[in-house]
């Protein structure tokens, strides 16, 4: 039933083989944990290896963190765009500054704006001078707290159709407390996939693991898995 759909690879290893190769393309899918999963590293590995491996093109929205901060974690893991050859052009990162600044020349106030078609603008700007194969929002959360909150149900699932309408594989990061659960708001709904990360204390160590809980159109295992980062890339380890 799910072998002819045309897939993403995340390149984790471990990974893809747990749902059947890969994301189907196309997706909207919801990366959700508490602070400090890695749920940036995550996405950014998936963006990063498709361009290195498979000559996509992506875009990174950040709305958390600066350009600058982005880049200089992501080269301490292993990630540095400027160490690949083209991956500069190949990988656009954008941060509220610069998106506010994309603003101001498209004639555009910062009162009363709405950020999510402003986020979509900013894509088909992108689009005009490469196709983009993979999106990143982070955060859903910095997102909506610059949002209108009148009709935040409305505007959000416009706002995924929209991404949906786009011949790419977007990712939104959102951040919940260990205590929250899925199906908390319509955006679980909404979205294709939820991957869901988590911190679990064994005793004096930390471990990172990840689940998907959610994938249309594909078949996924459900179990949380302990993963790493290691040499530029994430790996699911264990069973």
């Amino acid at each position: 039933m799910t072998e002819n759909v045309p897939r993403l690879c995340t390149y984790v290893t471990g990974l893809d083989s747990r749902m059947s190769g890969g994301i189907p393309k196309g997706s909207v899918v919801l990366v959700e944990g508490s602070a400090g999963c890695l749920k940036s590293s995550l996405t950014y590995s998936i963006l990063y290896q498709n361009a290195l491996r498979g000559n996509f093109h992506g875009l990174y929205i950040t709305l958390e963190q600066s350009r600058q901060d982005l880049e200089e974690h992501m080269a301490g893991l292993g990630m540095a765009r400027s160490s690949q050859q083209d991956m500069e052009s190949k990988i656009a990162i954008v941060d509220l500054g610069e998106l506010r600044s994309f603003l101001t020349e498209s004639g555009e106030s910062e009162i009363g704006t709405n950020w999510l078609k402003s986020i979509l603008k900013q894509i088909d700007s992108y689009q005009e001078e490469f196709p983009l194969d993979v999106f990143v929002l982070d955060s859903l959360n910095a997102m909506l707290s610059l949002q209108d909150k009148e009709n935040p149900r409305v505007e959000m699932f416009h706002f995924i159709r929209e991404l949906k309408s786009h011949p790419m594989t977007s990712f939104l990061i959102s951040e919940v407390s260990g205590t929250e659960r899925v199906g908390r708001g319509s955006v679980d709904f909404l979205a294709d996939g939820i991957i869901r990360m988590e911190a679990k204390r064994v005793d004096e160590m930390v471990n990172m693991q990840m689940g998907i809980v959610k994938m249309r159109k594909t078949y996924h295992d459900r179990s949380f898995m302990p993963f790493i980062v290691r040499n530029g890339a994430l790996e699911v380890v264990g069973k």
